[in-house]
């Protein structure tokens, strides 16, 4: 039976991608703490650190400003962390990734007792469709770039969470979007 978040149908194969979470998550920092830089790999220990909250605990936290970083784990290179970014939660479970050259724009929901993050990543300076209105084919090379996104939303405190991408369409095996604000 294919999951539905909030009425909204995931997409097979993002259903998929969920479900292999922990063994994605696996492979990435296999390959990050082997061939990973002392540096990156202190940022990563520090976006993996702390037990998740409850769904609906950190719902009730993420509305507003966030800084950003996205770290790349794993297939083309062990580990890739960028500079902070922005990001923006809104009240109504809207979520975006307002700065940097890859952005992607969703929304978060509850799935099956997790909170999930379902949206399109794009390229700055395009409009992208909302996640329910993509084609069912994912072309990578397409122009322009729209993919899915599908992450695992985790909120260890007030101004500290992180949303897990497992097997995105581009370049790693797993993304960590941390989030942080003063």
């Amino acid at each position: 039976m294919p999951l539905a978040a909030m009425g909204e149908p995931l997409r097979s194969d993002d259903q998929e991608r969920l479900a292999a979470l922990d063994a994605s998550l696996g492979r990435a920092l296999r390959a990050a703490f082997a061939g990973g830089g002392a540096d990156d790999l202190a940022l990563l220990r520090d976006g993996l650190r702390g037990t998740a909250m409850a769904p609906e605990a950190a719902m009730d936290l993420l509305p507003g400003d966030w800084n950003c970083r996205m770290i790349k784990l794993g297939r083309n290179l062990p580990i890739v962390a960028y500079q902070p970014f922005r990001c923006r939660a809104n009240g109504d479970g809207g979520f975006e990734k307002l700065t940097g050259s890859q952005r992607t724009r969703g929304a978060l929901h509850l799935v099956e007792g997790q909170l999930v993050y379902l949206g399109t990543g794009f390229v700055a300076g395009e409009t992208p469709p909302d996640y329910a209105d993509l084609p069912e084919a994912v072309e990578p090379q397409s122009v322009p770039q729209f993919m899915p996104e599908i992450g695992l939303v985790e909120m260890v405190s007030e101004t500290a969470g992180r949303i897990i991408f497992p097997q995105p369409h581009l370049e790693s095996e797993t993304n960590l979007l941390v989030l942080t604000r003063d």
